[in-house]
Parts: structure tokens; C-alpha cells; sequence
């Protein structure tokens, strides 16, 4: 994990995909506990952040609100779809969005170099 946090903040980018692959292939956790347990991770971590955020006034009530119901309704529906879906249809589309991730690194390093 300590790994995983070095190269997102490397790459600039969330943890939660590297921390899933070093679950699932270096830990061999089956897949969908790995991406809930990086949910959960990165859950505890904005839960923390947020707070602090709010006390420091650095947020917007009125603002995070809708943010906040919106995760609540996706971590709910997300919930309830991950013990119907299968895993190799995870996988897939946890393939997809790497790709994803990885096209848009390419693309935004292109962007700073010209």
C-alpha cells in the first residue's frame, strides 16, 4: 500500500486503482472484496479530509450536500449491484476504466509538453 500511495502521488492520480491490482494480484484477495476494501479505504480517508475541510471552512455546506447524497445514493445502488454482477464482468470494466485512466495520463502529459 505504501507503494500504491507513492505512485498515485507520483502519477497524480487516486490510489484506489493501484491498491486494487496489488490486492487482487499481489495479495490474491478475490476481486470483489479488493475493490470494496478500497472503497472502504478511500471512504475513511474523505470522511477525515471532509471534516477537517468543514472545520477549517474550506467547504461549502450548502455545496457538499447534493455531493454527499449523490455517494450515498451510488455507494447504495453499487451495493446492491455488486453481489449480482459477476466478477469477470468487474474485471472488465475495472480493465476499461485503467485504460481510461491510462489514455488520459497520455494525453495530459502530450498537453504539457507542447
Amino acid at each position: 500500500m505504501t507503494i500504491a500511495g507513492t505512485l498515485s502521488g507520483l502519477l497524480g492520480i487516486g490510489s484506489g486503482a493501484v491498491k486494487v491490482i496489488a490486492m487482487d494480484q499481489a495479495m490474491r484477495l478475490p476481486f470483489k472484496v479488493s475493490t470494496t476494501t478500497s472503497n472502504f479505504m478511500i471512504g475513511v480517508t474523505a470522511a477525515a479530509s471532509a471534516g477537517l475541510y468543514l472545520r477549517a471552512g474550506y467547504l461549502a455546506p450548502a455545496l457538499v450536500m447534493p455531493v454527499m447524497l449523490g455517494v450515498l445514493l451510488g455507494s447504495l445502488i453499487g451495493s446492491r449491484l455488486l453481489v449480482r454482477v459477476h466478477v469477470r464482468t468487474l474485471k472488465i470494466v475495472f480493465a476499461l476504466v485503467i485504460v481510461a485512466l491510462g489514455v488520459e495520463m497520455i494525453v495530459n502529459s502530450l498537453r504539457g509538453t507542447l
